[in-house]
């Protein structure tokens, strides 16, 4: 649906924009006027970006009281969290099948230079950033092997959805939590090394219920 038409999509892609970078914040409430000042769109860009996100949870249309942002409450993030489960153990039923030594050993390779970046000097907002790349990486990968943009586009979504919710809950971030994410994706990679799917995905869904906690980490 992202693909529908130019001003939808740069306009939920300036939406996204302005929660990352503090413009519009969860929970909070605007009119159509405000927002269009706020993204730089006119009324009728506005108007199909607003149905887009409205039928993507993102928003609530109150009349006479204006535009709420969601809060991500944890019925959210629990619904989004299963919904990426469920394409990501279901897309890597197909990678593991096709998973390429080079890949595995490109992944291994790029999780222990980050590791080395969490134990070393390097300032923590530059260890952080190259992990949560590496991470979206390593996901997009494991879902691009399906060769289904919708689903695809759907996993980008859910991804910048749970994102979201980290910067609402997760108060502080520590070089820990990173360097257990580091060793939960490497859980997965040896199993595919050893071709082993079914234990890739037990990795893989424990991953994801660990991530889910440090969603709401202090």
């Amino acid at each position: 649906m992202l693909e529908e038409g130019h001003h939808t999509n740069e306009g939920y892609r300036l939406f996204r924009e302005a929660l990352q970078n503090g413009q519009l914040k969860a929970g909070m409430v605007v009119t159509q006027n405000e927002l269009c000042d706020l993204l730089g769109l006119s009324l009728s860009p506005l108007r199909e970006t607003l149905v887009l996100l409205e039928e993507f949870g993102l928003v609530e249309i109150k009349p006479r009281t204006g535009i709420r942002i969601v809060y991500p409450e944890v019925a959210f993030i629990r619904e989004n969290y299963q919904f990426r489960i469920m394409i990501e153990v279901y897309a890597l039923r197909s990678f593991g099948d096709t998973v390429t030594e080079a890949w595995l050993a490109s992944m291994r390779g790029r999780h222990e230079d980050c590791r080395r970046l969490l134990e070393g000097s390097t300032p923590f907002e530059e260890a952080q950033s190259q992990v949560i790349a590496l991470d979206r990486k390593m996901h997009r990968d494991i879902v691009e092997a399906l060769e289904n943009r919708a689903v695809l586009a759907t996993h980008t979504r859910l991804q910048e959805n749970i994102s979201m919710a980290r910067r609402v809950h997760q108060r502080s971030s520590f070089r820990a939590q990173l360097a257990d994410t580091i060793d939960e994706h490497m859980k997965v990679i040896a199993a595919l090394e050893r071709r082993d799917v079914p234990a890739a995905i037990v990795a893989l869904e424990a991953h994801f219920r660990a991530s889910t906690h440090r969603t709401f980490a202090a």
